[in-house]
């Protein structure tokens, strides 16, 4: 065989080896993008339950605020708690309207950036909602109770606050992204819905990667 032929033959194998290469890539970014997608609408779900169960949570709330009124610490308490979770139906409405954006197949970057922000969102308004958890050591106070309670009542029912007001402030500084190396943080932020979203921007990693390792051999 002359030298030519052998030329020709290896040019041949190279063009089908590369064609096998971008088919095998290609098939992989699909699985890629088709198990991000998953997640993605696995996470949608969550927060669509989320929407629905937390309307129905605040019209609970706001129904006993407006049947205790009479008492200031109950409906004070109820009325607060009730924002709180105001703020968490609407901050999950803003994340549907975020997801609706997200489009893995067209643009990559763009759909990192719109889960980066949700997943931001999302880690937020897990922080604020615990703040929320003072309000529930008050609610039941009565008017009676605080001009009659004594001394007793008081050392009790300020410290029991003052303890939950010291670990919802902790819980709200500790319970960020940065410090997700550590265990408890890590699932508390995959408990409150995390998990999907961040499966999902780690299968879009890795169809980055595999374009960029892609740049780089064409380089």
């Amino acid at each position: 065989m002359e030298e030519l032929d052998i030329k020709q033959l290896w040019h041949t194998y190279d063009l089908k080896l590369e064609k096998s290469l971008q088919l095998n890539q290609k098939i992989m970014n699909e699985l890629q993008a088709q198990k991000a997608e998953t997640n993605i609408s696995s996470f949608r779900r969550n927060q669509v339950a989320g929407v629905v169960f937390g309307i129905l949570w605040v019209l609970f709330l706001v129904f006993w605020t407006i049947i205790g009124h009479r008492s200031i610490y109950f409906a004070g308490s109820m009325g607060i708690i009730a924002l709180f979770n105001i703020f968490a139906v609407a901050t999950y409405i803003r994340h549907l309207a975020l997801l609706d954006q997200v489009d893995v197949a067209d643009n990559i970057t763009h759909a990192q950036q719109k889960l980066a922000t949700i997943q931001s969102s999302l880690s937020n308004s897990g922080r604020i909602m615990i703040l929320q958890t003072p309000f529930w050591c008050t609610f039941w106070y009565s008017q009676q109770l605080v001009d009659h309670g004594g001394s007793t009542f008081w050392t009790i029912n300020l410290t029991v606050v003052a303890i939950f007001i010291g670990l919802s402030v902790y819980l709200y500084k500790k319970l960020t992204y940065r410090n997700i190396h550590i265990k408890w943080v890590k699932a508390f932020i995959e408990g409150f819905g995390g998990k999907k979203l961040i499966k999902a921007m780690e299968f879009m990693n890795e169809i980055e990667d595999f374009k960029m390792d892609k740049e780089l051999d064409v380089a």
